[in-house]
């Protein structure tokens, strides 16, 4: 009983949290239900008008009410098919325009999510709750549901005509429905889990698929392609074997169920013919009576399947429902204070601590620096000093533990993020592409730019000349991630892009350190542009960068050790002249003439 109220409970759950997703289509749910009360109400009069034609016509021989009644049976199964497919239409309708929205609301609570939040999920997994989990939930919507409440209905009318007819073979029919009953309850139980199996087990392979096809250079330039091959092959077995323990566990529920129902028709069958022979029943009566002990037995076995599909809805919905209650990390304040404007691009770090979980060491220490408005500030550091960390509060992908950032005087935290992020340019070191045109890319943080505008962006980047000879232009499809286009091309890109929003404060994480002598001139070109009277922090690679900057921070160990300009820091930092050095010894190595890297990533 505990696990029938369990599986209860959830199901009354799971409809109470689409109940407010189906309520705005109530009038096609109405219609619906209108409709399959007509179409099971059809099919339960079916077998009356079969008893009066064995009775009447048969046994008097009365051709004309043979005609009649085939044709008015005729005239019923039109009007059923009729209403099938308006119920069918109306419920497929509601199902799309539902799990469209539940894919809708889905994807912006995932996408609205801080990037702290994918670094302990997996993509491939999240794509497999929009996708397949969804999918689950919406066929139980666009089928299940109606079918449940179709099978119910002719269920219990049969049962009522049953007994109308004749009481005491209705009882032969009752004394096996308990048993059919429970063994659906039981075995749909099994079917949910196994589904619920199945579908964790095919996330994780979607999401192995996922990171190899991103990384495919990477699996090739290391000949893993068999290795991966094998891995996911290993993981589809995996799916395949939990979706063998599934379909055991509805066939068995199937079969189990079937043999209980058809075993109660062949009970009343026995019976009934008795009744006949002893002249207590008409065959007409018993026809009729069979008839509807086979619905009430195509019932139970479509009601048991049918649980078994609503048991995997229900664990899908779960999972989804679970993604949509995770909370924000990072929340708007209730009340949030507007920047200033203009935005002048002052940034302040106080007293900064941070760190990236609770049981985690800090990585920030007690950061405190000012940074004027238009100011170029280099981060260099030893990898793990806390470089990207410190940029990453600035627009606030993740909130200090302890301390504050402020903005022209304004704790971020007390910005709407849209707003703070709306005036800080990004330009990451290996910047993505999306899948699409080269304008749709330049165009993605500014749509209503106009077409000038967006050429003097490109222009400006050096991006416009290897745009313009391309077979369409700005209109070239780029592939997914902007495969299709060079290093420096796609960082051009990038900077044209982030031009084109025209942010008062930059952040760099810079772009030049992996890219041949040629593209780094123009790319570096490109940034001396975009960087033109904008505040700007840059981690620093190369030492061409740090020349550049106005100052110079020296991270290590979660703090800033130094804070100068280059020829100071050489003399007066121990750490600033070993990157220094190494990177110079390790140029001279290579035969290069003078030092071009500092620090790393």
């Amino acid at each position: 009983m505990a696990r029938v109220r369990d599986t209860t409970i959830r199901t009354i759950g799971f409809l109470r949290r689409m109940a407010p997703r189906v309520r705005p289509h109530a009038g096609k749910v109405a219609g619906a239900i209108a409709l399959l009360l007509l179409s099971t109400s059809i099919g339960l009069l079916f077998p009356q008008v079969v008893r009066r034609l064995l009775d009447a016509a048969f046994l008097a021989g009365d051709a004309g009410l043979l005609n009649r009644v085939a044709l008015g049976l005729l005239g019923l199964f039109l009007v059923q098919a009729i209403s099938n497919f308006g119920q069918s239409y109306l419920t497929a309708s509601t199902s799309e325009h539902v799990i469209a929205g539940v894919r809708r609301d889905l994807f912006s609570h995932l996408v609205h999510q801080p990037p702290g939040f994918y670094e302990v999920r997996r993509v491939g997994e999240l794509s497999s709750r929009i996708a397949s989990d969804a999918a689950l939930v919406q066929d139980i919507l666009r089928f299940g549901i109606a079918e449940i409440l179709r099978q119910g209905l002719y269920l219990l009318g049969a049962l009522v005509l049953l007994t109308i007819t004749n009481p005491r073979l209705t009882l032969v029919t009752l004394t096996t429905m308990p048993f059919a009953v429970g063994v659906g309850f039981f075995f749909g139980r099994r079917v949910r889990r196994a589904s619920a199996r199945v579908q964790d087990r095919l996330a994780s392979a979607v999401s192995r698929a996922e990171q190899v096809f991103t990384q495919i250079r990477t699996v090739q330039s290391f000949t893993r392609e068999d290795v991966e091959a094998q891995r996911f092959g290993g993981e589809i077995d995996e799916v395949r074997r939990g979706g063998l323990q599934r379909g055991v566990a509805r066939a068995t529920l199937t079969g189990a169920v079937t043999f209980a129902a058809f075993g109660a028709i062949a009970m009343v069958l026995w019976e009934g013919g008795r009744l006949v022979l002893a002249g207590a029943l008409s065959p007409g009566t018993l026809v009729a009576f069979l008839l509807y002990a086979v619905t009430i037995g195509g019932a139970i076995t479509s009601l048991a399947g049918f649980w078994g599909s609503l048991q995997e809805a229900t664990g899908a919905a779960s999972r989804i429902f679970e993604l949509l209650d995770t909370p924000f990390a990072l929340e708007d304040p209730a009340n949030p204070v507007p920047l200033p404007r203009p935005v002048r691009g002052a940034v302040v770090y106080r007293d900064v601590h941070f760190r990236y979980g609770p049981d985690l060491p800090l990585v920030l220490r007690g950061i405190d620096v000012e940074i004027e408005p238009g100011e170029k500030v280099a981060l260099v550091g030893s990898s793990g000093a806390g470089k990207s960390t410190l940029v990453s509060l600035l627009p606030r992908f993740f909130d200090v533990e302890r301390g504050s950032v402020r903005l022209d005087g304004v704790d971020v935290r007390r910005l709407a993020r849209k707003e703070l992020r709306g005036v800080i340019g990004l330009v990451p070191q290996e910047p993505m592409l999306f899948a699409g045109t080269i304008r749709e890319n330049l165009l993605y943080g500014r749509p209503d730019a106009s077409a000038g505008e967006v050429e003097a962006a490109a222009r400006a980047a050096h991006a416009h000349e290897f745009i313009a000879a391309l077979p369409r232009g700005y209109d070239e499809l780029v592939g997914e991630r902007g495969i299709t286009l060079s290093a420096g091309q796609r960082q051009r890109i990038a900077i044209a892009r982030v031009l084109l929003k025209q942010p008062a404060v930059l952040i760099l994480d810079e772009a030049s350190s992996s890219l041949d002598a040629e593209s780094e001139a123009l790319v570096q070109d490109a940034l001396d542009q975009l960087m033109q009277d904008r505040t700007t922090l840059i981690i620093a690679h190369r030492l061409s960068t740090v020349l550049r900057a106005q100052r110079i921070l020296v991270l290590d160990g979660g703090r800033i050790v130094d804070d100068g300009v280059h020829h100071e820091l050489l003399l007066r930092s121990d750490l600033y002249e070993r990157l220094y050095r190494r990177q110079f010894d390790e140029a001279m190595a290579s035969g290069v003439a003078a030092p071009t890297e500092l620090g790393d990533a």
